[in-house]
């Protein structure tokens, strides 16, 4: 189910297992940084609705599109990833520029990465079988 179509990223909820999937494109600014924690905030907060509660979910976040981004708009997306709120049980990241990887692992050491969705997916769904 499309949940938001902004210019610079786009989300889903997808089921089996229940997950946020987010593509992020362009170089984006503190307004877009913004908008995308609201449509976050926005997704979690569906989720009750079709029966998951929250920390049962995985989420993707797609950054082959994505920008090198300014340091006050990693610092910005950072703090969402980081947020104590944050409810999803596994993050994965989905990457294709080695410059934009070592903004994310200064920004966000604790998310994982993958080169293809497929790796991503699959490492998503090994806990939620577990």
């Amino acid at each position: 189910m499309r949940i938001v179509d902004d210019p610079g990223f786009s989300g889903f909820i997808r089921s089996s297992p229940w997950m946020l999937e987010f593509t992020l494109l362009g170089h984006w600014d503190v307004d877009t940084v913004a908008r995308f924690a609201a449509a976050i905030r926005d997704s979690v907060e569906r989720l009750p609705a079709l029966g998951v509660r929250p920390g049962e979910q995985v989420a993707l976040f797609d950054i082959t599109g994505f920008a090198v981004q300014s340091p006050d708009v990693l610092a910005a997306i950072g703090a969402i990833a980081d947020r104590s709120r944050t409810t999803s049980r596994k993050i994965a990241l989905v990457r294709n520029s080695a410059l934009l990887s070592m903004q994310v692992k200064r920004a966000m050491p604790h998310l994982a990465m993958f080169d293809t969705r497929d790796e991503a997916v699959a490492w998503l769904r090994e806990e939620a079988t577990a």
